[in-house]
């Protein structure tokens, strides 16, 4: 238990202080559970459970793989934006799990951290530090929650250009906890209009006319496309081209229609139940090293509606899923 509390927590080997009280057998008190866990999370080695889970949840490990071309995005490294973007997302992390703030923040907030570089390729007012700081986002800042940091749209994106499915996918996967089937293998994937005579939109009407397609994209496409304003660094953007004026507007599979971001978002906030339940269990698989089982279904049901009960924060829910059995058990 000293161990799998300690790679959770730490990624690293237990310290002096938990292997006494596991050979104690201590930790089968919860009091001193409880402590051990908020003594481990107040350490500065906690810094690996941000930056770990962040990256495996969120997929910002893909952050950098498929960079923009230096000659059309300068500023992406003049700025060193890469890093800024990620050092957004851990902030915004950490900040959520050290106040045991409302898990509704990751979906949207009047708050994140900004350093001018970022502040600037947001369009926000610039801090007059050199440095990160918390700033105050205004309703109309595009930028409120997991959903306008830039890290996450330029992770979903390929360097060029934004895109859509690809962003339909990592909402669903990581924020509804629905991802969808993996495209058959026969499918010829979606390519862009290279001349500029297609909106993406029309591009995925015509490939999700495929019968074969049609069933996972109507679930997909109509997220992607409501965040078609965020374009491949993140920039918000009102048209493609002079002559393309973007339309976030899309229908859900169940027939609502919503338009940008703000109308995912609200989805989002009228079904709680469904992000919280997809964070335990991302937060569940991150804990144990391993994909959960049937019999780990349970323990997710539970946690979530002590989270709805309770209004739990992110360092309540680290505490669930510590005393879950299927993190207590061998």
């Amino acid at each position: 238990l000293a161990t799998r509390l300690s790679y959770f927590l730490w990624s690293s080997m237990p310290d002096r202080e938990l292997r006494v009280v596991a050979a104690r057998s201590e930790l089968k008190n919860p009091d001193v559970l409880r402590q051990q866990v908020e003594r481990m999370l107040s350490d500065d080695r906690a810094s690996a459970l941000v930056e770990n889970f962040v990256g495996q949840w969120l997929g910002l490990r893909k952050l950098g793989e498929m960079p923009p071309d230096p000659e059309t995005n300068r500023t992406y490294y003049e700025d060193n934006l890469e890093d800024a973007m990620r050092q957004e997302t851990h902030l915004f992390f950490r900040h959520i799990l050290e106040g045991n703030r409302r898990l509704s923040d990751f979906i949207d907030s009047d708050y994140t951290f900004l350093n001018p570089a970022l502040a600037r390729h947001y369009g926000l007012p610039v801090p007059p530090e050199d440095r990160f700081r918390k700033v105050h986002l205004s309703a109309d800042s595009h930028r409120g929650g997991l959903l306008g940091q830039a890290s996450i749209l330029t992770a979903t994106s390929n360097g060029v250009e934004s895109q859509p499915v690809i962003r339909g996918v990592w909402v669903l996967e990581n924020l509804l906890g629905t991802p969808p089937s993996p495209p058959p293998p026969d499918i010829e994937p979606l390519e862009p209009d290279t001349r500029g005579v297609s909106t993406i939109r029309q591009l995925m009407e015509k490939h999700r006319n495929n019968p074969t397609c049609y069933e996972c994209h109507r679930k997909i496409d109509p997220i992607g496309l409501a965040m078609e304003h965020y374009d491949h660094v993140g920039q918000w953007r009102d048209r493609y081209t002079k002559h393309l004026p973007i339309d976030a507007t899309a229908e859900l599979a169940n027939g609502a229609v919503i338009k940008g971001p703000e109308g995912i978002k609200s989805i989002l906030k009228q079904h709680p139940e469904k992000f919280e339940q997809c964070l335990t269990e991302k937060l569940l698989v991150y804990a144990l090293g391993r994909r959960l089982s049937f019999t780990d279904r349970d323990d997710v049901d539970r946690i979530t509606e002590t989270i709805q009960k309770e209004e739990l924060g992110l360092r309540d829910l680290i505490h669930q899923v510590v005393t879950s059995e299927a993190f207590q058990s061998k």
